[in-house]
Formats: C-alpha cells, sequence, structure tokens
C-alpha cells in the first residue's frame, strides 16, 4: 500500500527523469568521479552524507535496485590518505566521535531505507520462502561469526560486535539484492562495469601514489582505505569484470587493456598472494578469449604486441627487472605465516567448539602493530582463521558454504554466473593466505554477487525448454 503510493510519487515527469538517471550508465561513472575527488580532497564527512541521500533517494524510488550496486562497491575506496589511520599518516579523524557518531546514523538511515524497500515492496523475490542454492551456507556463516569466541574464558563484547559485523557483511546484501532486484539481460554487463569502474579507481589513486608521494618500498605503498596487499588483492579480485567485458560488449579490447593494466598494477604492490591469484584468473582469461567471445581477433593482435612487448623488457635493461629480482629475493618466504597458523590451531585447541573469538590474540606476545578501525590481527588463512575463532562449528559452516556455492555456480553454469565465480574465487583463493574475506567491504561485493549468481540460475532455468507437462526439464527454480 505504502509503496504504491510511493509509486505514483515516482511516476511523476520530474522523478520519472530523476530515477531515469539513476538507472543509467551515467550515475555509477559520476559516482567514481566523486570518489575520486574525495580520496584526493579528504573531504569523507561530504561524500558519505551525499551519498546516504542518493541511496534513500533511490531505495525509495527506484524501479530497480541495482543503483545499491554502485556504492557497495565504490564507497570504501573514497577514504583519503590524509585521513587513513594507517601508517605513515596515522590520522585520528576516523576515530573521532563525531565522526564515530555521524558515520552510524548515516548507516542506520541505510539499513533502515533498504528494511523498508524489503518489507512495503514485494519485490522479485523472497530468500526465505524459495529454496534457494547458497542461502543456508551464508546464513550458517552469519550464525558461527556471532558466536565466536561463545563459552571461551576470554570472551569480550568486542567478539559480538566483530561478529554481528561480518555476519551482517556475508548476509545483508545476499538476501537484499535478491528480494529486490529485477533480474534483465543486461545486469551483469552492469555489475561488470562498476566493479571495471572500481579497478580503475583504484589504478588512478595508485598512479597518484607512485607520482606524488614517489614510495620507497612496499610498506609505503598505502592509500586511504588499504595498503599494499590491499590494493594487489582488490585489483586481483577485479580483474575476472574486464574479462567479462571483453568477451561480451563490443568495445571489449578497451576492457582487456584495462584487465590487462590492473594485473600490472598488482605486480606493481609487490603483493605476491594477488600475483599468483591474478596469474591463475589473467592465464585463464587469456585463453578463453583467444578462443571465444566478440573480440577474438582484436584480443589475439594485442596478445603477439604484449608478448613481442615483454620480450624485449626481457632482453633490454628496465625497472621491471627490479620488480622481478624482488619476487626472487622474496620467494616463498612465509613471512611468518606458518608460526601464525601454528597459533591458531594452538587457540583452536583451547577452545575447540566455537573457538576462542576474534579479538583474542594470536599468541600472547604477538602483534601485527597494524593501525586499522576495528579489525584485529587475524591468521592470514580462511580455515585457520575459522578454527582459532569460531572453532571446529565454524570450519563446518564455511566449508558447507563452500559447497553450496560450488553447486548454485556450476550447475547449468552461463558466462554469466563464471564470471562472478571468478571474482568470488580471486577473493576466496587470497583469503587463504591473506585476510581479505573478514575485511567487511570486499565481503560486501562476495555476499552480493552470490545474490547475482541465483538470479542468473533462476533465469536460467526458466528459459529451459518445457516438457510435454510444461514442467520445467530439469531442477525445479525452488529444488
Amino acid at each position: 500500500m505504502i509503496f504504491e503510493k510511493i509509486g505514483k510519487i515516482r511516476d511523476r515527469t520530474f522523478l520519472q527523469k530523476i530515477t531515469n538517471f539513476f538507472d543509467g550508465d551515467l550515475y555509477p561513472i559520476i559516482y567514481a568521479a566523486f570518489v575520486l575527488v574525495c580520496s584526493f580532497t579528504g573531504m569523507e564527512i561530504a561524500f558519505f552524507v551525499l551519498a546516504t541521500v542518493v541511496i534513500l533517494f533511490t531505495t525509495l524510488f527506484c524501479r530497480d535496485t541495482k543503483s545499491m550496486i554502485v556504492p557497495v562497491v565504490l564507497t570504501v575506496y573514497a577514504v583519503s590518505q590524509m585521513h587513513t589511520p594507517q601508517p605513515p599518516y596515522g590520522s585520528d579523524f576516523l576515530y573521532r566521535p563525531s565522526v564515530l557518531i555521524l558515520m552510524g546514523c548515516l548507516f542506520a538511515l541505510v539499513l533502515a531505507a533498504t528494511i523498508f524497500r524489503m518489507a512495503a515492496c514485494k519485490g522479485t523475490g523472497n530468500v526465505f520462502r524459495t529454496h534457494t542454492k547458497a542461502r543456508y551456507g551464508l546464513f550458517a556463516m552469519g550464525a558461527v561469526l556471532i558466536l565466536n569466541g561463545l563459552f571461551y574464558k576470554e570472551y569480550t563484547a568486542a567478539n559480538l560486535l566483530i561478529g554481528l559485523a561480518l555476519a551482517f557483511s556475508f548476509v545483508y546484501f545476499y538476501i537484499y539484492i535478491y528480494n529486490t532486484l529485477e533480474w534483465t539481460e543486461n545486469t551483469a554487463v552492469y555489475v561488470a562495469r562498476v566493479i571495471a569502474l572500481a579497478g580503475a579507481v583504484i589504478i588512478v589513486q595508485f598512479l597518484e601514489l607512485m607520482l606524488i608521494d614517489q614510495p620507497q618500498n612496499k610498506n609505503d605503498l598505502v592509500l586511504g582505505w588499504g595498503m599494499s596487499n590491499n590494493i594487489g588483492g582488490m585489483l586481483a579480485m577485479f580483474m575476472p569484470a574486464c574479462f567479462y567485458l571483453a568477451y561480451k560488449c563490443r568495445a571489449g579490447l578497451a576492457y582487456y587493456i584495462l584487465g590487462i593494466a590492473e594485473y600490472a598494477v598488482v605486480v606493481r604492490t609487490l603483493s605476491r598472494t594477488a600475483l599468483l591469484v591474478g596469474a591463475m584468473v589473467l592465464v585463464a582469461s587469456i585463453v578463453l578469449l583467444c578462443i571465444r567471445g566478440r573480440n577474438v581477433r582484436s584480443i589475439r593482435i594485442f596478445n603477439i604486441v604484449l608478448a613481442v612487448a615483454l620480450l624485449l623488457c626481457i632482453v633490454i635493461p628496465n625497472p621491471l627487472w627490479e620488480l622481478v629480482e624482488h619476487y626472487i629475493v622474496a620467494g616463498f618466504d612465509d613471512s611468518g605465516r606458518y608460526d601464525i597458523w601454528l597459533n591458531g590451531l594452538k587457540n583452536f585447541l583451547r577452545a575447540p567448539v566455537f573457538g576462542v573469538g576474534f579479538y583474542t590474540p594470536i599468541a600472547p606476545d604477538y602483534s601485527y602493530e597494524i593501525e586499522n578501525w576495528v579489525f584485529p590481527d587475524m591468521y592470514h588463512n580462511t580455515f585457520i582463521q575459522m578454527l582459532a575463532s569460531c572453532g571446529i562449528v565454524g570450519l563446518a559452516a564455511y566449508v558447507f558454504h563452500v559447497v553450496q556455492g560450488m553447486l548454485l555456480v556450476f550447475h547449468k553454469t552461463t558466462p554469466e554466473r563464471l564470471f562472478f565465480f571468478l571474482v568470488i574465487f580471486s577473493l576466496s583463493a587470497m583469503s587463504l593466505l591473506d585476510n581479505h574475506l573478514f575485511h567487511v567491504f570486499p565481503t560486501l561485493v562476495y555476499s552480493m554477487l552470490f545474490a547475482l549468481c541465483e538470479k542468473d540460475r533462476e533465469n536460467t532455468l526458466r528459459a529451459l525448454p518445457l516438457q510435454p507437462t510444461g514442467k520445467i526439464s530439469c531442477d525445479r527454480l525452488d529444488a
């Protein structure tokens, strides 16, 4: 009833023009431009307020909720260097009570608006009534994250708070996107363009860092929202979007070049994990795009030119030699990970059911001494993390979630679901050696992509031919 009244207001000519803008292709580009401006000028407060106003308007008035994908993917990259708590900047700006209160209020407004949208509008689905493939695994993950460290003698309220934050990142946008998004033949391309935009934003920020700050070592590679491993990790995670667009779009060669550029920046971040996982995605994508897609011929020609250029770089002395030397020297050094994993197993044995929680130190005398907002030291491996922080219950929930995710992706798979999977795979694979999956913001994208996989699967099943009885000739949508 309420949403019908809102619909009548939305149908007015003036509002239609505004909602058409937010449903169009120009909105993500303008949003990304504002993200860049904010990251260079330190105008986070103004940006977050403006972003909240935009989210509230689009949530209440736009027919489709795909506009929410833009802030989910891009907003975190608006944090500026001058306000980051990470060294060498060490700002306390984001810790100030006034800033925390404001951000809490803005988050509450966004949460209330999205809940209202789901309650007032029937939307395009209901994750609680439809037998979706991934919901139980994601819900199990949310539950065990909230229960982290339960009954452990050193349990604190901080464990509950971070558990709620992580559970939200794993579950909420899976529910919201599934319940409200209208799936069309252009949805996957829209999502890919937003993710590719995020990669372009990071590249510009990184180039500014290299040209203006001129960092001398890996520890100096710090943007407002993360350090070298975070930068490399997010670019490796976003590369599949460029290659999907290269497969799908007429201007695919430009997206292909952007994907190659993202990997080049990954190499420069000196992040070995992102380098390895990104290489796997890159090789698979190159092989596929040289065989299938709309731009096979132009991509083959570009690959030949690129191969010749790389060959010249091998023969002629150049700065790339220093990068290669860095990776050779670093080699397979574990950077202390083996000790971290061993201590994680020891912590698991101290509380094998629900773990010791996220805020129990890895070891009594151990700390990364990395400044961040709320995240404690973590174990740089998803399986060890779940064992140590959430116990055997947590590990079982994660394995269950992974199995359900694989069944969702590879049951009558499509290029769209393969693209979503490569993004999910990149984040998950890197989290076996780094800590990306337990940072809230990339996991928001992760959970959103699972909802999109569900939408694509249902669309695929609807498109299948009917049997003489009129039933779909495979699993029903609610199977």
